[in-house]
């Protein structure tokens, strides 16, 4: 399904989060998604689906998973979605899944400052919703967010840091070889 409303829209929409969804703003996650979630699906979410929301600690690390949740829930509240029939499973696992990758490689502070991180949040939001933008075919919204998609960025840095490490350690280890072998034949012949 297209949504209507273009990117810059949506990008508007997310820029504009309350202050309390942001870094220092004091808000119940639990409270705001459940309240979302009956809104978007017209029963409330059960409890245990809840405790995800419920802070485990208050470290920066899950204060930043939070935030993520809250601006995800924010997106989500835009009047274009809110209004439309959106899968549930999707986007609980967005608020659960996705969110908590995004947060294990960047803050949610960076919102505020990065229109490329607004940009992944609204496709991820839209691509659990089961939507594109307009004048975008399913392709063209797939590559886009690969292109914008942090957590993948991240897993194909660390692919290929353990590539390079690989590939040093091979290099290194022939190295070491050729010198013994080296050191074998000048013994030999001395």
């Amino acid at each position: 399904m297209t949504a209507a409303t273009p990117l810059a829209d949506y990008l508007r929409w997310c820029a504009s989060a309350p202050a309390e969804f942001r870094e220092g703003g004091r808000v119940r996650t639990r409270a705001v998604v459940a309240d979302l979630v009956e809104t978007l699906f017209g029963a409330p979410p059960p409890a245990g689906f809840l405790d995800a929301f419920t802070p485990r600690d208050r470290t920066p690390a899950e204060e930043n998973r939070l935030r993520w949740v809250l601006a995800a829930c924010h997106v989500l509240w835009h009047p274009a979605l809110r209004g439309s029939p959106l899968p549930r499973t999707a986007i609980e696992r967005l608020l659960v899944q996705e969110m908590a990758a995004l947060a294990s490689v960047s803050g949610a502070g960076v919102l505020a400052t990065q229109q490329e991180r607004r940009e992944e949040l609204i496709r991820r939001v839209l691509r659990a919703g089961g939507m594109r933008l307009p004048g975008e075919g399913e392709r063209e919204a797939v590559e886009r967010l690969g292109q914008v998609d942090s957590v993948e960025r991240k897993r194909l840095e660390g692919e290929a840091s353990r590539r390079e490490g690989a590939e040093r350690a091979r290099r290194e280890a022939e190295l070491r070889k050729r010198q013994a072998a080296e050191a074998a034949s000048k013994a030999n012949y001395e």
